[in-house]
């Protein structure tokens, strides 16, 4: 599993934003802010430069800029086998020209940039690196050997994280319902479900009907 860290984000232009620069970025990078404020824009545009633009026939949407700015932008990438990488990719033909430029001088196209990612592909890199609630939604939908790079990758990129986020949803879970409590949320329900049940059982006599009702259907069919 590749390792790597993105140390800065050049946009050119991409949907609304343009001449963006975002540096100073953490390990583990959180996006948040307004609705329409540009978060899922830059997810898309890091998907852009690294896997290229979707094309015209795609049903992605494709962020081309409204404003003339220049399409495109470029990514400073830490790769722990490889150094520090400028990956750029601009407007051109189909998903759009790429450069890739390592530390040493190497310069190279789409085919250094897959050596650098280890042939990873789009919907791969989404699920470990980058993702959002749809992200997540869409892990049932790998195939096993993705899934089996995916839950490797959650060990060795933060075990930590991953038993506080476990340990906070099972309190959670715990505050809705546990099998011998009393309190939650889900169990209060079902007393409350089993009561009228009873109840329900006590008022049956009163409504007891005392003919088939295949009888009763047929004589008020004849009336």
């Amino acid at each position: 599993m590749i390792d790597l860290k993105i140390q800065e984000i050049h946009i050119y232009g991409f949907g609304q934003l343009s001449n963006i620069v975002i540096n100073d970025l953490s390990d583990f990078q959180v996006f948040y802010g307004e609705n329409e404020a540009g978060k899922s824009t830059i997810m898309a545009f890091i998907h852009g430069i690294l896997f290229g633009f979707p094309t015209k026939q795609s049903s992605e949407l494709r962020y081309v800029p409204k404003n003339g700015s220049n399409y495109g932008g470029k990514l400073r990438i830490y790769f722990k086998e490889f150094g520090i990488a400028t990956i750029e990719r601009i407007r051109g033909k189909a998903s759009g020209d790429v450069t890739v430029t390592l530390e040493d001088g190497t310069t190279g196209d789409e085919e250094l940039l897959k050596q650098l990612l280890g042939n990873m592909d789009k919907g791969l890199f989404q699920a470990i690196f980058s993702f959002n609630l749809h992200g997540l939604q869409n892990i049932n939908q790998m195939k096993g050997d993705e899934l089996g790079k995916f839950l490797f990758s959650t060990g060795t990129l933060g075990t930590e994280r991953l038993a506080k986020t476990e340990a906070e949803l099972q309190k959670e879970l715990e505050a809705r319902y546990k099998p011998s409590g009393k309190k939650p949320v889900v169990n209060e329900k079902l007393k409350s479900l089993h009561e009228l049940s009873g109840e329900l059982k006590k008022q049956q006599p009163k409504f007891k009907v005392t003919r088939p009702w295949s009888q009763i259907k047929k004589e008020f069919v004849r009336k």
